[in-house]
């Protein structure tokens, strides 16, 4: 298991960084710029969202031929996801990024707790590495990105599964085949799953029936019963009432979209 110990970021400006070495494996990622960072005697070019992972002991140097900045980790017990010089690329949402930022800000801040935090915030770097260096299907593009949409969308005011299509790279009948094939789920049933799921939290929270389908992007009440009733075998008032309205925070499911 792999155990976080530190993080730096190179400033913006820099152009080289001089040969060395660590007892560790140390982990980059690239925010700016554009280049190559040589490892033991392979050069492994850069731009902004490559990740390298450089294995212990091997001498390494860069070389930006333009200003560049990163992110580098130090782990112990990291088992790399394949062999020779890992490279990979953050996700398109910049998933790796963000959880360096947090990691970063705590470590440099110090607040109560923050090596606890550290920890599981280094434990999630470890398992998007890791998720990135899996071969994906052909078809894994197209659904993350609809899967993006859909989820970055949900909430708008009578947002529809056409409108998502709309912006894929192919036709919608394209689209939805390619996304039930590799969900098992249409895009409407994904949409709806992430629209009930929230609708949960917020009536576990108090909301009324019509603020949390508003919320969800149902304009009509009576059509979210409905869909509500269907799913879960009760009317949303009663489900509601059945759990106490409003004498706690609802908690997110841990299965996407249920």
């Amino acid at each position: 298991m792999a155990t976080f110990l530190g993080i730096g970021m190179i400033p913006t400006g820099w152009m080289s960084c001089a040969s060395h070495r660590h007892d560790c494996w140390e982990i980059v990622l690239y925010l700016e710029g554009r280049g190559a960072i040589t490892v033991g005697d392979e050069a492994v070019p850069f731009v902004p969202g490559t990740i390298v992972c450089l294995p212990p002991r091997i001498p390494h140097f860069e070389r930006g031929q333009i200003p560049y900045r990163n992110y580098h980790l130090a782990f112990s017990g990291f088992a790399a996801p394949v062999t020779g010089v890992p490279r990979l690329r953050d996700d398109e949402h910049g998933s790796a990024r963000r959880v360096c930022e947090l990691l970063h800000r705590e470590i440099r801040l110090g607040a109560d707790g923050w090596r606890a935090v550290c920890q599981h915030l280094g434990a999630a770097f470890i398992d998007l590495v890791e998720r990135g260096a899996r071969p994906a299907a052909a078809s894994a593009p197209l659904v993350d990105r609809l899967k993006a949409v859909l989820y970055e969308r949900h909430r708008e005011p009578g947002f529809g599964v056409a409108a998502a299509l709309a912006e894929m790279p192919c036709t919608p009948d394209h689209a939805r085949r390619t996304f039930r094939a590799a969900t098992g789920r249409t895009p409407l049933e994904f949409l709806t799953d992430l629209r009930l799921a929230e609708a949960e939290h917020l009536l576990a929270s108090g909301s009324t029936v019509a603020e949390a389908a508003a919320q969800v992007g149902i304009d009509d009440p009576y059509y979210f019963s409905r869909l509500f009733a269907r799913r879960f075998g009760i009317s949303p008032s009663r489900w509601a009432a059945a759990r106490g309205r409003g004498r706690g925070r609802g908690t997110a499911r841990s299965t996407p979209g249920r």
